[in-house]
């Protein structure tokens, strides 16, 4: 099994600290504080998938820079992030690239897209937006996705020049909340 993803805007699930899926998950509106917790439970719960043991999956990222444009207002928890970004980054079923905002407009430009190879061989594509997703299972449309992630992924930063992109952001970040 497989996963490959596309973040434009936030960071992926998969990649979250709780303070950031916290955040995120308040972002969205007005919830309890009960559901908060439990959210992020869930949240937190799925990434267990990249390390369990057997049936490990490949797990392919690429966010855009904006994810790393748009840090969390406390600088602690921010540096938390990205520490953990970096972290998982090394892990051997893990590739992360950055696509630089220099790479500029292309074929998912504006679309948060999720591959999943399925046990009898065929892949889905999940998009979504911060309301709404969307299975896509039609082959056809499954492959212009396909397409355009694999045209990204060419253009994007190296794995490695990633880690340095990300080690370049926890440099700049602020110590303490701007004030």
């Amino acid at each position: 099994m497989g996963l490959q993803q596309y973040a434009p805007s936030i960071m992926p699930g998969l990649l979250q600290t709780e303070a950031y899926a916290r955040n995120l998950l308040r972002a969205a509106g007005p919830i309890d504080e009960d559901a908060l917790a439990e959210d992020v439970v869930a949240r937190m719960s799925r990434q267990d998938l990249l390390d369990r043991e057997d049936d490990q999956p490949e797990y392919r990222a690429i966010i855009d820079e904006a994810v790393l444009r748009r840090p969390l207002a406390d600088p602690k928890e921010w540096l938390g992030q990205l520490a953990h970004l970096r972290h998982v980054a090394e892990r051997p079923n893990v590739t992360l690239q950055v696509a630089p905002l220099a790479v500029g407009l292309h074929g998912l430009t504006n679309t948060d897209a999720t591959f999943l190879w399925l046990a009898d061989g065929r892949m889905v594509a999940y998009v979504e937006t911060g309301y709404s997703g969307e299975l896509v299972e039609d082959a056809r449309n499954v492959d212009r996705l396909r397409r355009s992630y694999d045209h990204l992924r060419d253009i994007v930063l190296s794995p490695r020049e990633s880690s340095d992109v990300i080690t370049q952001y926890m440099e700049e970040a602020p110590c303490e909340p701007p004030g």
